[in-house]
Protein backbone atom coordinates (compact mmCIF):
# COMPACT_ATOMS: atom_id res chain seq x y z
CA UNK A 1 0.00 0.00 0.00
CA UNK A 2 1.57 3.46 -1.21
CA UNK A 3 1.97 6.27 0.91
CA UNK A 4 -0.60 8.93 0.49
CA UNK A 5 0.44 12.15 -0.94
CA UNK A 6 1.65 14.80 1.17
CA UNK A 7 2.37 12.25 4.25
CA UNK A 8 5.23 11.86 6.02
CA UNK A 9 6.51 8.35 6.16
CA UNK A 10 7.06 8.80 10.11
CA UNK A 11 4.05 9.85 10.61
CA UNK A 12 2.66 8.88 13.72
CA UNK A 13 -0.43 7.72 14.79
CA UNK A 14 -3.37 10.59 14.74
CA UNK A 15 -1.47 12.01 11.47
CA UNK A 16 1.14 13.87 13.84
CA UNK A 17 4.40 13.58 12.03
CA UNK A 18 8.12 12.70 13.56
CA UNK A 19 9.11 16.34 14.35
CA UNK A 20 5.32 17.43 16.07
CA UNK A 21 6.05 14.36 17.89
CA UNK A 22 9.19 15.12 19.68
CA UNK A 23 8.25 18.56 19.81
CA UNK A 24 5.03 17.27 21.88
CA UNK A 25 7.74 15.12 24.31
CA UNK A 26 9.58 18.12 24.10
CA UNK A 27 6.43 20.00 26.24
CA UNK A 28 5.50 16.73 28.55
CA UNK A 29 9.62 17.00 29.26
CA UNK A 30 10.30 13.57 27.48
CA UNK A 31 13.68 14.54 26.26
CA UNK A 32 17.40 13.70 26.57
CA UNK A 33 18.58 15.89 29.59
CA UNK A 34 15.80 16.96 31.01
CA UNK A 35 13.77 15.76 34.08
CA UNK A 36 10.16 14.71 33.30
CA UNK A 37 7.66 12.19 34.76
CA UNK A 38 5.91 8.89 32.85
CA UNK A 39 2.55 7.27 33.31
CA UNK A 40 3.07 3.49 33.38
CA UNK A 41 0.75 0.75 33.19
CA UNK A 42 1.04 -0.68 37.08
CA UNK A 43 0.52 -4.83 35.53
CA UNK A 44 3.56 -5.78 36.16
CA UNK A 45 4.43 -8.15 33.33
CA UNK A 46 3.74 -4.95 31.05
CA UNK A 47 4.90 -1.67 32.64
CA UNK A 48 4.16 -0.16 28.81
CA UNK A 49 4.06 3.68 29.00
CA UNK A 50 0.76 5.19 28.66
CA UNK A 51 -0.04 7.75 26.13
CA UNK A 52 -1.30 11.12 27.65
CA UNK A 53 -5.14 11.36 27.64
CA UNK A 54 -5.58 7.59 27.38
CA UNK A 55 -7.34 6.28 30.17
CA UNK A 56 -6.26 2.51 29.98
CA UNK A 57 -3.31 0.91 28.94
CA UNK A 58 -3.23 0.27 25.44
CA UNK A 59 -1.47 -3.08 25.38
CA UNK A 60 -3.17 -5.35 28.39
CA UNK A 61 -6.69 -2.65 28.96
CA UNK A 62 -5.80 -1.98 32.65
CA UNK A 63 -6.38 1.04 34.38
CA UNK A 64 -4.09 0.79 37.29
CA UNK A 65 -0.70 3.24 36.61
CA UNK A 66 2.02 4.39 38.48
CA UNK A 67 3.87 8.06 37.82
CA UNK A 68 7.62 6.97 37.06
CA UNK A 69 9.69 10.44 37.85
CA UNK A 70 13.27 10.34 35.40
CA UNK A 71 16.03 12.42 36.56
CA UNK A 72 19.44 13.28 35.18
CA UNK A 73 21.94 13.58 37.78
CA UNK A 74 25.39 15.79 37.19
CA UNK A 75 27.18 12.50 36.15
CA UNK A 76 24.93 12.04 33.25
CA UNK A 77 23.45 8.97 34.51
CA UNK A 78 19.39 8.81 34.55
CA UNK A 79 17.85 7.44 37.55
CA UNK A 80 14.04 6.85 37.88
CA UNK A 81 11.59 6.48 41.12
CA UNK A 82 8.03 5.18 41.05
CA UNK A 83 5.20 6.94 42.42
CA UNK A 84 1.30 6.71 43.18
CA UNK A 85 0.35 10.01 42.20
CA UNK A 86 1.59 12.48 39.61
CA UNK A 87 2.30 15.11 42.03
CA UNK A 88 4.61 13.39 44.26
CA UNK A 89 6.42 12.42 41.61
CA UNK A 90 6.82 16.12 40.02
CA UNK A 91 7.65 17.00 43.75
CA UNK A 92 10.34 14.70 43.60
CA UNK A 93 11.70 16.08 40.81
CA UNK A 94 11.57 19.39 41.85
CA UNK A 95 13.60 18.45 44.71
CA UNK A 96 16.41 16.67 42.68
CA UNK A 97 16.83 19.54 40.00
CA UNK A 98 17.12 22.31 42.85
CA UNK A 99 19.64 20.21 44.65
CA UNK A 100 21.55 20.33 41.60
CA UNK A 101 21.50 23.82 41.36
CA UNK A 102 22.75 24.42 44.72
CA UNK A 103 25.13 22.17 44.34
CA UNK A 104 23.84 19.16 46.69
CA UNK A 105 22.70 16.64 44.66
CA UNK A 106 23.17 13.13 45.87
CA UNK A 107 23.60 9.76 44.02
CA UNK A 108 20.54 7.54 45.60
CA UNK A 109 22.57 4.68 44.98
CA UNK A 110 25.51 5.60 47.17
CA UNK A 111 23.10 5.62 50.55
CA UNK A 112 22.09 2.41 50.31
CA UNK A 113 24.78 1.57 52.33
CA UNK A 114 23.61 0.23 55.78
CA UNK A 115 24.74 2.12 58.95
CA UNK A 116 26.67 -0.66 60.61
CA UNK A 117 28.85 -0.47 57.30
CA UNK A 118 29.41 2.59 57.06
CA UNK A 119 30.08 3.75 60.60
CA UNK A 120 32.65 0.63 60.70
CA UNK A 121 34.69 2.12 57.53
CA UNK A 122 34.40 6.34 58.91
CA UNK A 123 35.74 4.44 62.20
CA UNK A 124 38.27 2.75 60.48
CA UNK A 125 39.36 6.11 58.93
CA UNK A 126 39.72 8.38 61.78
CA UNK A 127 41.26 5.90 64.05
CA UNK A 128 44.96 7.32 63.57
CA UNK A 129 43.56 10.66 64.49
CA UNK A 130 42.45 9.38 67.82
CA UNK A 131 43.66 8.42 70.81
CA UNK A 132 43.07 4.17 71.65
CA UNK A 133 41.03 5.00 74.43
CA UNK A 134 38.79 7.12 72.31
CA UNK A 135 38.45 4.44 69.42
CA UNK A 136 37.25 2.09 71.94
CA UNK A 137 35.01 4.23 73.61
CA UNK A 138 33.53 4.55 70.02
CA UNK A 139 33.92 0.84 69.25
CA UNK A 140 31.71 0.08 72.67
CA UNK A 141 29.32 2.98 71.79
CA UNK A 142 28.51 1.88 68.50
CA UNK A 143 28.00 -1.76 69.11
CA UNK A 144 26.36 -1.84 72.27
CA UNK A 145 23.83 1.26 71.29
CA UNK A 146 24.02 2.24 67.72
CA UNK A 147 24.03 -0.69 65.84
CA UNK A 148 21.39 -2.68 67.80
CA UNK A 149 18.37 -0.24 66.37
CA UNK A 150 20.09 1.66 63.79
CA UNK A 151 22.60 -0.56 61.92
CA UNK A 152 20.52 -2.34 59.62
CA UNK A 153 19.23 1.54 58.06
CA UNK A 154 20.45 2.39 55.24
CA UNK A 155 22.21 6.07 55.57
CA UNK A 156 19.86 7.34 53.17
CA UNK A 157 16.75 6.23 54.89
CA UNK A 158 17.42 7.43 58.29
CA UNK A 159 15.03 10.40 58.91
CA UNK A 160 15.54 12.74 62.59
CA UNK A 161 12.26 10.95 63.39
CA UNK A 162 14.29 7.48 63.77
CA UNK A 163 17.17 9.01 65.50
CA UNK A 164 14.66 10.74 67.93
CA UNK A 165 12.71 7.53 68.74
CA UNK A 166 16.17 5.77 69.24
CA UNK A 167 17.41 8.50 71.81
CA UNK A 168 13.65 8.49 73.71
CA UNK A 169 14.11 4.74 73.79
CA UNK A 170 18.04 5.11 75.23
CA UNK A 171 16.20 7.49 78.25
CA UNK A 172 13.10 4.89 78.63
CA UNK A 173 15.83 2.55 79.30
CA UNK A 174 17.25 4.29 82.30
CA UNK A 175 20.05 5.10 80.30
CA UNK A 176 22.49 8.40 81.62
CA UNK A 177 22.03 11.34 79.67
CA UNK A 178 26.14 11.79 79.65
CA UNK A 179 25.78 8.33 78.58
CA UNK A 180 22.65 8.97 75.55
CA UNK A 181 24.84 12.14 74.32
CA UNK A 182 27.85 10.32 74.10
CA UNK A 183 25.91 7.69 71.72
CA UNK A 184 24.76 10.69 69.64
CA UNK A 185 27.95 12.18 69.09
CA UNK A 186 29.28 9.44 67.97
CA UNK A 187 26.35 8.48 65.12
CA UNK A 188 26.24 12.20 64.68
CA UNK A 189 30.08 12.07 63.43
CA UNK A 190 29.39 8.86 61.21
CA UNK A 191 26.52 10.95 59.71
CA UNK A 192 27.93 14.18 58.77
CA UNK A 193 31.36 11.93 57.59
CA UNK A 194 28.58 10.57 55.13
CA UNK A 195 27.76 13.86 54.00
CA UNK A 196 31.04 15.34 53.23
CA UNK A 197 31.59 11.88 51.37
CA UNK A 198 28.25 12.96 49.45
CA UNK A 199 26.56 9.51 50.02
CA UNK A 200 23.66 11.60 52.02
CA UNK A 201 22.18 15.02 51.57
CA UNK A 202 21.93 15.99 55.19
CA UNK A 203 22.62 14.61 58.72
CA UNK A 204 19.70 13.57 60.44
CA UNK A 205 21.02 13.20 63.56
CA UNK A 206 21.45 17.48 64.06
CA UNK A 207 18.68 19.18 65.99
CA UNK A 208 17.86 15.66 67.76
CA UNK A 209 16.35 16.73 71.45
CA UNK A 210 18.66 15.13 74.13
CA UNK A 211 18.23 14.67 77.78
CA UNK A 212 19.65 17.72 80.11
CA UNK A 213 22.84 17.14 81.72
CA UNK A 214 22.32 17.68 85.47
CA UNK A 215 25.19 20.09 86.33
CA UNK A 216 26.67 18.88 90.59
CA UNK A 217 29.13 21.10 91.92
CA UNK A 218 32.35 19.13 91.99
CA UNK A 219 33.04 17.55 95.64
CA UNK A 220 36.51 18.64 96.80
CA UNK A 221 39.11 18.44 100.31
CA UNK A 222 39.94 21.20 101.72
CA UNK A 223 44.13 21.47 101.68
CA UNK A 224 44.11 20.06 104.80
CA UNK A 225 42.13 16.90 104.52
CA UNK A 226 44.43 16.45 101.10
CA UNK A 227 47.48 17.21 103.60
CA UNK A 228 46.32 14.18 106.01
CA UNK A 229 45.43 11.73 102.73
CA UNK A 230 49.13 12.55 101.60
CA UNK A 231 50.22 11.98 105.11
CA UNK A 232 49.20 8.07 105.46
CA UNK A 233 49.96 7.58 102.07
CA UNK A 234 53.57 5.21 101.74
CA UNK A 235 56.27 6.70 100.30
CA UNK A 236 56.66 7.78 97.46
CA UNK A 237 52.94 8.09 96.84
CA UNK A 238 52.54 11.02 99.04
CA UNK A 239 54.24 13.37 96.88
CA UNK A 240 52.15 12.08 93.96
CA UNK A 241 49.01 12.38 96.00
CA UNK A 242 50.44 15.93 97.07
CA UNK A 243 51.19 17.11 93.13
CA UNK A 244 47.40 15.31 92.02
CA UNK A 245 45.72 17.81 95.34
CA UNK A 246 47.18 20.91 95.08
CA UNK A 247 48.53 21.21 91.19
CA UNK A 248 45.55 19.16 89.93
CA UNK A 249 47.07 17.49 86.91
CA UNK A 250 44.86 14.79 85.37
CA UNK A 251 45.83 11.41 86.65
CA UNK A 252 47.23 9.94 83.13
CA UNK A 253 48.99 13.18 82.92
CA UNK A 254 50.72 12.89 86.54
CA UNK A 255 51.46 9.40 86.28
CA UNK A 256 53.28 9.83 82.78
CA UNK A 257 55.60 12.32 83.83
CA UNK A 258 59.12 12.00 83.19
CA UNK A 259 62.43 13.21 84.45
CA UNK A 260 62.65 15.66 81.89
CA UNK A 261 59.30 16.59 82.86
CA UNK A 262 60.68 18.33 85.82
CA UNK A 263 62.79 21.41 85.89
CA UNK A 264 63.38 22.38 89.02
CA UNK A 265 65.66 25.62 87.97
CA UNK A 266 62.53 27.50 86.76
CA UNK A 267 59.77 25.33 89.44
CA UNK A 268 58.17 23.89 86.86
CA UNK A 269 56.54 21.09 85.74
CA UNK A 270 55.84 20.13 82.00
CA UNK A 271 52.58 18.45 81.17
CA UNK A 272 53.37 16.78 77.73
CA UNK A 273 51.79 13.36 77.15
CA UNK A 274 48.95 11.17 79.28
CA UNK A 275 48.62 7.31 80.12
CA UNK A 276 46.23 5.27 79.71
CA UNK A 277 44.88 1.68 80.27
CA UNK A 278 43.38 0.60 77.25
CA UNK A 279 42.03 -3.81 77.06
CA UNK A 280 44.70 -4.13 80.14
CA UNK A 281 47.76 -2.77 78.07
CA UNK A 282 49.37 0.80 79.46
CA UNK A 283 49.51 3.31 76.44
CA UNK A 284 51.32 6.72 76.18
CA UNK A 285 49.57 9.43 74.17
CA UNK A 286 49.18 13.07 73.78
CA UNK A 287 46.67 14.90 76.57
CA UNK A 288 42.90 14.63 76.21
CA UNK A 289 43.35 18.28 74.46
CA UNK A 290 46.29 17.52 72.53
CA UNK A 291 48.31 20.21 74.09
CA UNK A 292 51.24 20.78 76.58
CA UNK A 293 51.33 23.12 79.50
CA UNK A 294 53.63 23.83 82.63
CA UNK A 295 52.86 24.16 86.14
CA UNK A 296 54.12 26.21 89.10
CA UNK A 297 55.94 24.16 91.97
CA UNK A 298 55.71 25.44 95.09
CA UNK A 299 59.11 25.43 96.84
CA UNK A 300 58.03 22.74 99.32
CA UNK A 301 57.16 20.78 96.43
CA UNK A 302 60.39 21.32 94.56
CA UNK A 303 62.26 20.33 97.14
CA UNK A 304 60.36 17.10 97.80
CA UNK A 305 60.85 16.53 93.56
CA UNK A 306 64.67 16.64 94.08
CA UNK A 307 65.09 14.34 96.89
CA UNK A 308 62.54 11.75 94.59
CA UNK A 309 64.42 12.27 91.68
CA UNK A 310 68.08 11.63 93.46
CA UNK A 311 66.89 8.92 95.51
CA UNK A 312 64.17 6.73 93.64
CA UNK A 313 64.38 7.81 89.99
CA UNK A 314 66.60 6.63 87.44
CA UNK A 315 68.65 8.91 85.26
CA UNK A 316 67.77 8.60 81.83
CA UNK A 317 65.72 11.94 80.88
CA UNK A 318 63.01 9.21 79.84
CA UNK A 319 62.24 7.71 83.26
CA UNK A 320 59.36 7.58 85.00
CA UNK A 321 58.85 10.07 88.16
CA UNK A 322 56.31 7.79 89.47
CA UNK A 323 56.06 3.99 88.89
CA UNK A 324 54.36 0.71 91.15
CA UNK A 325 56.37 -0.93 93.34
CA UNK A 326 58.08 -3.26 90.84
CA UNK A 327 58.86 -0.31 88.47
CA UNK A 328 56.03 -0.61 85.88
CA UNK A 329 54.02 2.07 85.16
CA UNK A 330 51.34 3.37 87.56
CA UNK A 331 47.80 1.58 86.90
CA UNK A 332 45.00 4.01 88.01
CA UNK A 333 43.33 0.58 88.87
CA UNK A 334 45.85 -0.92 91.08
CA UNK A 335 46.67 2.50 92.63
CA UNK A 336 42.63 3.11 93.73
CA UNK A 337 42.45 -0.79 94.83
CA UNK A 338 45.87 -1.28 96.76
CA UNK A 339 46.65 2.61 97.90
CA UNK A 340 44.14 5.19 97.38
CA UNK A 341 41.03 3.12 99.27
CA UNK A 342 42.92 1.61 102.26
CA UNK A 343 43.89 5.04 102.83
CA UNK A 344 40.79 6.66 103.06
CA UNK A 345 39.07 4.17 104.83
CA UNK A 346 42.14 4.23 107.91
CA UNK A 347 41.29 8.03 107.54
CA UNK A 348 37.80 7.04 107.97
CA UNK A 349 36.88 9.56 104.53
CA UNK A 350 33.71 9.13 102.00
CA UNK A 351 34.89 6.44 99.22
CA UNK A 352 35.56 8.65 96.66
CA UNK A 353 37.85 8.56 93.51
CA UNK A 354 40.82 9.92 93.22
CA UNK A 355 39.66 12.44 90.87
CA UNK A 356 38.63 14.88 93.78
CA UNK A 357 42.25 15.61 93.94
CA UNK A 358 41.80 18.07 90.96
CA UNK A 359 38.29 19.30 92.14
CA UNK A 360 40.68 19.87 95.16
CA UNK A 361 43.40 21.68 93.33
CA UNK A 362 41.39 23.93 91.45
CA UNK A 363 38.87 25.00 94.97
CA UNK A 364 42.69 25.91 96.62
CA UNK A 365 43.74 27.62 93.60
CA UNK A 366 40.70 29.78 93.32
CA UNK A 367 40.28 30.46 96.47
CA UNK A 368 43.90 31.12 96.73
CA UNK A 369 42.71 34.13 94.07
CA UNK A 370 44.14 32.52 91.01
CA UNK A 371 41.70 34.53 87.84
CA UNK A 372 39.74 31.92 85.73
CA UNK A 373 42.01 31.80 82.85
CA UNK A 374 45.05 30.95 85.26
CA UNK A 375 43.13 28.07 86.58
CA UNK A 376 42.10 27.07 83.06
CA UNK A 377 45.80 27.50 82.34
CA UNK A 378 46.66 24.87 84.80
CA UNK A 379 44.41 22.50 84.54
CA UNK A 380 44.30 22.21 80.99
CA UNK A 381 40.72 23.24 80.16
CA UNK A 382 39.95 23.81 76.52
CA UNK A 383 38.90 27.49 77.62
CA UNK A 384 38.07 29.36 80.62
CA UNK A 385 34.55 29.15 79.68
CA UNK A 386 34.48 25.32 80.75
CA UNK A 387 36.38 26.47 84.17
CA UNK A 388 33.46 28.72 84.91
CA UNK A 389 30.76 25.89 83.85
CA UNK A 390 32.26 23.63 86.30
CA UNK A 391 33.99 25.25 89.57
CA UNK A 392 31.83 28.68 88.70
CA UNK A 393 30.37 28.50 92.38
CA UNK A 394 33.17 28.24 93.95
CA UNK A 395 33.71 31.85 92.29
CA UNK A 396 30.96 32.28 93.63
CA UNK A 397 31.71 32.22 97.32
CA UNK A 398 34.28 34.97 96.84
CA UNK A 399 31.83 37.37 95.68
CA UNK A 400 31.66 39.07 99.39
CA UNK A 401 35.34 39.49 99.45
CA UNK A 402 34.84 41.70 95.89
CA UNK A 403 32.50 43.31 97.46
CA UNK A 404 34.12 44.51 100.69
CA UNK A 405 36.51 45.02 98.16
CA UNK A 406 34.04 47.82 96.42
CA UNK A 407 33.04 49.22 99.58
CA UNK A 408 36.73 50.25 100.61
CA UNK A 409 37.12 52.07 97.27
CA UNK A 410 34.32 53.98 97.46
CA UNK A 411 34.87 54.84 100.82
CA UNK A 412 38.38 55.98 99.71
CA UNK A 413 37.01 58.14 97.14
CA UNK A 414 34.36 59.32 98.96
CA UNK A 415 36.75 60.56 101.53
CA UNK A 416 39.28 62.19 99.30
CA UNK A 417 36.18 63.74 97.40
CA UNK A 418 35.05 65.80 100.68
CA UNK A 419 38.63 67.21 101.23
CA UNK A 420 39.08 68.10 98.03
CA UNK A 421 35.64 69.97 97.96
CA UNK A 422 36.61 71.31 101.39
CA UNK A 423 39.58 72.61 100.51
CA UNK A 424 37.74 74.47 97.40
CA UNK A 425 35.40 76.43 99.79
CA UNK A 426 38.16 77.60 101.96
Amino acid sequence: MGVRSGASPTARPGGSSASEYRAAGARRGEVKGLAHVQRRCANFKCRRTIPPRVRSCPACGSRETDWVARARGPDGKERSRYFGTRIDAERYLAGKESSKLRGEWVDPALGQITLEEWASRWLETVRPALKPKTVRAYESLLTSRVFPILGGYPIASIVPSDVQAWVNGMVAGGLSASRVRQAHVVLSQALTSAVRDGRIGRNSALGVKLPKLERREAAYFEPDIVGRIAAGMPQPYDLFVRILGSLGPRYGEAAALRRRSVNLLTRRLSIEESMAEVSGRVIFGPTKNHTTRKLPLTASLAACLDRHLDELVAPEPGALVFTSRRGGPLRHRNFHRRIWVPTLERLHLPPVGVHVLRHSAAAALIHSGAPPKAVQQILGHRSAAFTLTVYGHLFDADLDQVANGLERLYEDWLVTHDRAIRSLEH
